[in-house]
């Protein structure tokens, strides 16, 4: 495409936004609400991801070895473990680590007696702690590791890696979905705005037709007026996003979970609302002017 002709449609779909100023408003503003929909979902699925790597994290397969193996029966089970598909890393804790932790919690306590005599008749068991390469293979993991001779006892988190793997689909299902159907609302609009332009030129782009411009020499300035009311929705959209992100990170404080900074997200934020914005809006105006391109 020629430089002057971009020149030309960029000028022209410019144009189109200034001559009908309420219509570009309102097409604006209906693209702005449906991102700034989108920002939330956005960042209530981000957040609620990186918390359930967190939990993920946190939420280690317990496995308690039979009292009666030797060292070289408890190494040899931890291999076995390691060997299992989906496992991150395992970690050793030997009876006596466990002890001594137990002990300097209770020391800090002040209630070391309660553990006193019990050095030579240790209470607790070897263990592994198991971490996963995905929460929602936990039961998976848990029934192999269970069949490995010399594993007592398995304490896991299955219930809870259900419910925020249940969470988390949720939240992507729901938010495809209000962005799908406010998608097709704000094309309508905008396609509805931009048909004024159309329709207050249509003597225009029947001549154009007669004197030989092609379909989408008409179409370019419309499309660059859908375009320019999309981009300026998503600028809009990322914009209040940021404020009231930044206004609740610095004031909502959360024990056990932390919020994902702005900064980690703002580029796919930024990104997605000006692909969603420009895509609607250039929808919205092929849509309008399809009708007047039959002379």
């Amino acid at each position: 495409m020629k430089t002057n002709r971009v020149k030309y449609f960029l000028r022209e779909g410019m144009k189109n936004v200034s001559r009908n100023k309420l219509m570009s408003v309102a097409s604006v503003t209906t693209t702005f609400l449906t991102l700034f929909i989108l920002g939330v979902f956005l960042i209530l699925t981000i957040n609620v991801n990186a918390w359930a790597e967190q939990i993920a994290r946190d939420c280690q397969i317990q496995v308690f070895i039979d009292e009666n193996c030797t060292d070289e029966q408890y190494d040899q089970i931890g291999q076995q473990i390691q060997k299992i598909s989906g496992v991150s890393s395992i970690e050793k804790c030997t009876k006596e680590q466990i002890f001594n932790e137990v002990k300097a919690k209770l020391e800090k306590k002040g209630s070391a007696s309660v553990l006193a005599g019990l050095e030579n008749d240790n209470p607790y068991r070897d263990s592994f702690k198991v971490s996963l390469k995905d929460l929602n293979l936990t039961e998976q993991v848990s029934q192999k590791i269970a069949k490995i001779q010399g594993v007592a006892n398995i304490t896991d988190f299955q219930e809870t890696a259900g419910i925020i793997y249940s969470i988390s689909e949720s939240i992507k299902n729901f938010s495809l979905w209000v962005i799908i159907v406010l998608g097709v609302i704000s094309a309508f609009i905008i396609s509805n705005s931009i048909k004024v332009s159309v329709f207050s030129r249509r003597k225009e782009i029947h001549i154009m037709k007669y004197i030989g411009a092609t379909n989408w020499f008409v179409r370019w300035p419309f499309l660059v007026e859908g375009m320019v009311v999309g981009f300026y929705g998503a600028l809009i959209a990322f914009g209040v996003i940021w404020l009231v992100y930044w206004r609740l990170y610095s004031s909502i404080s959360i024990q056990f979970l932390q919020l994902v900074p702005f900064n980690a997200m703002a580029w796919v934020l930024i990104g997605s609302f000006l692909i969603v914005g420009i895509v609607i809006g250039f929808v919205g105006s092929l849509i309008s002017i399809r009708k007047h391109l039959k002379v």
